[in-house]
Parts: structure tokens; C-alpha cells; sequence
């Protein structure tokens, strides 16, 4: 009986990895330990933040709170708005249990513009149910608050707000950074598209323009506490520390992009680097271990079975993917030396605009720095540089 030909295809665990790293490359930001800000007033319905549970109040503290609320309502009759101010937080603080203080302190930060707070006030009238003691406006309030906050931001600022994140989201780094532009243009006192921007510069490895960006949006933070506001000031010191090292050397960055990512790695850009990294591997792993085996046995057998061992003429391995593997690997290296090149480029071109109109003077350190000429690369662990 002639040889009967099973075959079987197999597919290595690196095949898998070179699928994950296709997959992260859909939302390159996404990656990073920054993430871009996507609420904007309006977006979506206002919900009153997570109430906190209040201490309820000794006698002597709801004693107290009586006696600034009357004071407050002396002041009220003189029309000192400011002062009624004052003694009505000070009434809410001694007694924070009480939704009459918490919607009067609203009011009057109504009356004063104090929007923001009035609508935090309004929410813990809402929560100590302020509709038991014959309240019923505070959710019509809160909605004209929040409708107020609504339209401070133009239509103009938010429709390029939104494009922005969609052109980042596709990797589009250069016109999100101009729409975000506009939506900072438009609405200046509005920090989140400064805050993108500034994320976006970084992607593109403009770290000058980053920094501006991120200490701009600290001026317009809503709050010192917010999670956001900590994590920028340290992305500020750790690029503050990347700004002082010398521009990188495009003919390095080309030299060292041979390896995969490794330019990337060099001007500053590891999300790009690791990104690169990835697909290039991913690409040859998925070439060398994706195998096509045929199988010569010497007796039919069912589709999908194998062949028993003792009846096994031969078996053929084959790798169809070996050179497109390859090729891609190759591609994706290649494609990320030139990056890393302009980028290097980019860098430099800014670096000596930047230094141009700073025109510093006097001695200046600078950081390690790391250059290729003719095959050679030299390092250098520290400058000491005059003018």
C-alpha cells in the first residue's frame, strides 16, 4: 500500500505574542502611564459625587452652629453676601448634619458665583434629604449650576476636543495635537485639552512643548488633591530631568535603530521603542514557529486523526511563513530607524530653536549622551559646557 499524506499545521506560543502586540498598537497612548482626559461638562449627565457619611455633632457643636446661622441671618438682612459667606460654612463645619445649613451655604455660594461649590453644596442638601424639611428646588438648581458649567466651554472647543481624542486614539499625533490647539484656542480657561496636548507632545518626543503644556494645566487644575494633578507634577520632574540631557544624535539613533526599538530607547521614547520591539519579534516568531508538517503513514486515516507511530514513513516539516516573518520583521525595523532618525531630527531642530531665544548664559551640566560615528559609539557620562 502506497504512503497516505496526513498533514497538521501548529501554531507556537509566539504566535499569540505576536498577536497581543498587534492588538496594543490600537491605542498607542493607551499604553502609557498618563491617560488622555475624555470627560468634558456635558458629556454625560452631572451625578452628584459619592456622598461621605457626616460625624454627627455633640450639643455644644449644634449649639454653636445655631448661633453662627443666627448671625448669618443679621448679616444677610445688611447684605454683607461675603460675611453670611463665612458664617455659614463656619455653621456647616460645626454641624455638617443638617440640610437647612447645607442648602442656605449653597444659596448664598449661588449668589456669589461659586458655582462649583454650590454645586457640592446642593448635592449634600440633596443626600441629608432636604426634601424632608419642604425643600423641593435643589435638583432644578443643580441643573441650571450644571447646565451654567455647560456652556462656559464653546461648542467650537468641545467638537475639537473630541476630535483630538479621536485622532490620538488613531495614532494621529500631530493633527490631535493641532486640534487640541484649537480646543485650547477657544476655551482657554479649560484645562483637559492642555493636559492632552501636553501628552501628546510627549508621544512626539517634544518635551519642551510637553513641559509648557503640563505646568499650564496645573495653573487651571480644578483641585491640589486630584489623582491627575499628582501624577502630572511628577511627570514634570521626570521630563525636567530628560530635558537637560543632551539632544540625541540622529546618526545614532539610525545606528542603534538596527536593533529593534533600540533608537526609540535612545532619544526617549520607550512606549514607541517596546511597541517596535514587540512587532518585530512578534513577526519573526510567528515566521519560525508556525509549521506546516505532512505526514507519510501507510494506511488511510480519518480527517483529523493521526497517524499511529509504528506506521509512520516520514514526516516533513515546513515553515510558509518563514520569509514573510522575516520581511515584516524586517520592515517594522527599518521603518522604526527612520522614526527614531526624525525624531532625533525633530528634537534637535527644537532643542536649537529653544536655546535661541532662551540665550542662557554661563557654565551648563549636562546629562549622558551617547553617539555613533563610522561604526564607533561613544558614550559620555557628563559635560560641563560654556558660553
Amino acid at each position: 500500500m502506497p504512503p497516505r499524506i496526513v498533514q497538521h499545521r501548529r501554531s507556537g506560543l509566539l504566535r499569540r505574542v505576536l498577536l497581543s502586540a498587534l492588538a496594543w498598537t490600537v491605542s498607542p497612548l493607551a499604553g502609557q502611564e498618563l491617560p488622555l482626559q475624555r470627560e468634558y461638562p456635558g458629556s454625560r449627565p452631572y451625578e452628584c459625587p459619592a456622598p461621605i457619611g457626616p460625624v454627627e455633632p455633640g450639643p455644644d457643636a449644634r449649639a454653636q452652629a445655631g448661633q453662627l446661622a443666627s448671625e448669618a441671618n443679621q448679616a444677610m438682612i445688611l447684605g454683607d453676601l461675603e460675611r453670611v459667606q463665612v458664617l455659614l460654612g463656619r455653621a456647616v463645619e460645626s454641624d455638617p448634619t443638617s440640610a437647612d445649613l447645607a442648602y442656605r451655604s449653597a444659596r448664598v455660594l449661588e449668589d456669589l458665583g461659586e458655582v462649583e461649590p454650590a454645586m457640592d453644596e446642593f448635592c449634600r442638601a440633596l443626600d441629608l434629604e432636604v426634601e424632608s424639611i419642604g425643600i423641593f428646588d435643589v435638583q432644578s438648581r443643580l441643573d441650571a449650576l450644571f447646565e451654567l458649567v455647560r456652556t462656559r466651554i464653546p461648542t467650537e472647543a468641545r467638537d475639537a476636543f473630541v476630535s483630538g481624542l479621536t485622532l490620538a486614539d488613531s495614532s494621529a499625533f500631530e493633527e490631535a495635537a493641532a486640534a487640541f490647539t484649537i480646543a485650547i484656542e477657544t476655551a482657554p480657561d479649560w484645562g483637559a485639552p492642555l493636559y492632552n496636548r501636553a501628552l501628546v507632545y510627549e508621544y512626539l518626543g517634544r518635551i519642551r512643548a510637553s513641559l509648557d503644556d503640563y505646568r499650564a494645566y496645573l495653573t487651571l487644575a480644578p483641585s491640589s488633591i486630584d489623582p491627575i494633578v499628582a501624577m502630572v507634577s511628577e511627570r514634570i520632574g521626570l521630563l525636567e530631568g530628560a530635558a537637560s540631557v543632551a539632544t540625541p544624535s540622529p546618526s545614532g539613533a539610525a545606528v542603534l535603530g538596527i536593533v529593534p526599538g533600540m533608537g526609540h530607547f535612545y532619544i526617549g521614547r520607550p512606549a514607541r521603542g517596546t511597541l517596535t520591539l514587540a512587532a518585530a519579534s512578534g513577526a519573526l516568531a510567528a515566521g519560525l514557529f508556525f509549521k506546516k508538517i505532512t505526514t507519510l503513514c501507510l494506511q488511510d486515516v480519518a480527517i483529523g486523526a493521526s497517524c499511529p507511530s509504528d506506521l509512520i514513513v516520514a514526516e516533513l516539516t515546513e515553515r510558509p511563513y518563514f520569509w514573510q516573518g522575516v520581511a515584516v520583521g524586517a520592515a517594522v525595523t527599518v521603518v522604526g530607524a527612520i522614526d527614531a532618525l526624525l525624531s532625533a531630527r525633530r528634537r534637535r531642530a527644537e532643542t536649537a530653536t529653544i536655546s535661541d531665544q532662551e540665550g542662557n548664559a554661563g557654565p551648563r551640566i549636562g546629562g549622558p549622551t551617547m553617539s555613533a560615528r563610522g561604526g564607533q559609539v561613544d558614550v559620555n557620562l557628563i559635560r560641563l559646557m560654556f558660553r
